[in-house]
């Protein structure tokens, strides 16, 4: 470099080389990879979010705004609902019954990231017929399993690997969270941290991210910018009792929370215990929805009316919040627990706003608004497991950063309080692997597998097989013919134990093992290992005899981390 360049222009040249260097073959594949689809998904996401949108604000407006309709119709418009919704589930598509993000959670840990498209448009129908004539449920879980669907969709056309596919996933069901929500973030970091119980999955934290930001914008342009809800002017001094009582708050909502997810879980059994049609069970449940609408009409539906006034701190009764909040979690069980289609973010809202106000109210606590708040992320995260995004969530959703720090503290110990118990079965405590397995997809077992294994023959003496084995104490051993061919294998403890050193090999054959062919994906192998539990498979030719190496557990996540040396995750 020219020392008499003017020192700016030098720091350019040294920026540019920097970037140069930085914009390495990799990032600029992930570019290319991630972005486009990325648009796509939230596209597309933002657009499935305003068809659920129309067709359920169109089922509930048609369901309860009609003048003159009598008591008894209200009586069984849930029922009705659920039967319809049952009949579609049961004979058309059995994924598309439930919340919804249990359905993705168990795609994204189990199934590859891999959501019917199909089950998504169903789900739309199902979740709508639901939750617009009456029952108890939310739109978070159906949106979510619709974005997921929608991502599988782009997914499967364009023949993505399986992580790629799963990190998809997710961001699909950020992207239909946020359009409903109309909360970018949260919904990013809800769809990044649901999955876990303790735990979050940073490699879908840009596409989630750009996926949430392009559906909602695409949302927003047809149904406003103004948040969910709108918080009203408070004058908060976090002084030392408000801290104490938002503490407080926050341990009395991690036992209601406990109590909502063991009825909800005792719902389930005696709806699984049933041998009733799936369809009847549903529409039973919303006959007692309707039984009990008929005395706490609030319960009904989304019921947004509803929160709005808890969040506007209109309602003080502290015998109707309880009655509220009990109406609500009942209501919500007998719902999504018969096998309704609906989801519990907007129930996790009345419930936690309900007790947070009656509690300000017992205590003489002010302003009422924020202990309603501060509940409701209370609530969503004890029971979701996700104390980050309902910190984010409530802040977006009603408008409003004010509230961050009281919802913060109220969502931490909530989460604390609730310990290992949450409403998605299928969450699990945190990620298993430091890396990710899917990077496997698209290598061959052979790329990966030791070639050099210790083999035994048939006919070898146990004593000289002891001998043989003593370099490499490992479970067990091939035992293989003069051509090459598996015959089977041998457990070390076998050899090691046996009385007679000079009898044959042979004698302790074992001829069932696990096997896997040539040109397997590693991925598959990997998951293959852990669905039945074992540490070691043998890698054999096309023709399933001739051996060519042995695959451990050891052998994948040293590839794994020799992958992420030689090229690192962005």
């Amino acid at each position: 470099m020219n020392q008499d360049e003017p020192a700016a222009l030098r720091a350019a040249q040294y920026i540019l080389r920097g970037y140069h260097g930085l914009v390495t073959e990799d990032f600029r594949e992930y570019l290319k990879r991630w972005i486009p689809l990325s648009l796509m998904i939230g596209i597309f996401s933002g657009l499935g979010a305003m068809a659920f949108q129309w067709l359920l604000m169109g089922i509930w407006h048609t369901s309860y705004e009609a003048a003159g309709m009598p008591w008894y119709v209200r009586l069984f418009l849930p029922a009705a609902g659920g039967l319809l919704a049952g009949l579609i589930i049961s004979k058309l598509s059995p994924e598309s019954g439930g919340g919804g993000t249990g359905h993705v959670i168990e795609a994204i840990h189990h199934r590859g990231g891999s959501v019917s498209p199909r089950s998504g448009i169903f789900k739309i129908v199902t979740s709508a017929l639901t939750i617009g004539t009456g029952g108890s449920g939310g739109r978070e879980g159906p949106i979510m399993h619709i974005g997921a669907a929608v991502a599988s969709f782009f997914g499967g056309k364009l023949k993505l690997r399986k992580g790629d596919l799963r990190t998809f996933a997710i961001a699909g069901a950020a992207a239909g969270l946020s359009a409903v929500f109309r909360a970018p973030l949260g919904a990013a970091i809800y769809a990044i941290e649901v999955p876990y119980k303790n735990d979050l999955e940073p490699g879908a934290a840009i596409p989630s991210m750009i996926a949430s930001v392009v559906s909602y914008l695409v949302f927003v342009s047809f149904n406003g910018y103004e948040p969910l809800f709108k918080a009203p002017d408070m004058v908060m001094d976090l002084n030392l009792l408000i801290v104490l009582a938002i503490v407080l708050l926050g341990a009395a909502i991690g036992l209601a929370g406990r109590l909502f997810i063991v009825t909800m879980r005792a719902t389930e059994r005696l709806t699984a215990r049933s041998k009733l049609p799936v369809a009847t069970k549903i529409m039973y449940g919303g006959l007692l929805v309707g039984c009990l609408g008929l005395f706490v009409p609030e319960v009904l539906g989304l019921a947004e009316n509803e929160i709005a006034m808890l969040i506007d701190g209109s309602i003080t009764s502290i015998w109707f919040l309880i009655v509220l909040f009990l109406a609500k979690m009942i209501a919500t069980c007998f719902t999504v627990g018969s096998g309704g289609s609906g989801g519990v973010f907007f129930p996790s809202l009345m419930m936690g706003g309900a007790l947070g106000t009656a509690f300000a109210s017992l205590l003489g606590l002010s302003p009422l608004p924020l202990f309603a708040i501060a509940g409701m992320g209370a609530m969503m995260s004890g029971v979701s497991k996700t104390p980050i995004a309902a910190s984010v969530l409530m802040a977006e959703v009603v408008g409003g950063y004010t509230v961050l720090i009281p919802v913060m503290l109220a969502s931490v110990v909530a989460y604390m309080v609730t310990g290992d118990q949450t409403l998605f079965r299928n969450q699990v405590a945190r990620r298993p692997f430091l890396y990710d397995p899917a990077a496997l997809d698209g290598v061959p077992v052979e790329k990966v597998m030791r070639g050099d294994p210790i083999t035994l023959s048939y006919g070898m003496s146990v004593a000289d097989a002891r001998k043989g084995i003593d370099a490499e104490p490992h479970y067990l051993y091939p035992v293989v013919d003069a051509g090459g061919r598996v015959l089977g294998v041998v457990l070390r403890e076998q050899l090691e134990g046996h009385a007679d050193p000079e009898a044959a090999v042979g004698s302790l054959l074992v001829r069932h093992f696990e096997r896997v062919k040539a040109g397997t994906s590693a991925y598959q192998a990997f998951e293959d290992m852990n669905s039945k539990q074992i540490s070691r498979m043998l890698v054999v030719g096309h023709d399933g005899e001739i051996l060519l190496g042995v695959l451990t557990r050891i052998d994948l996540m040293e590839y794994l981390e020799h992958r992420d040396e030689e090229h690192r995750l962005y």
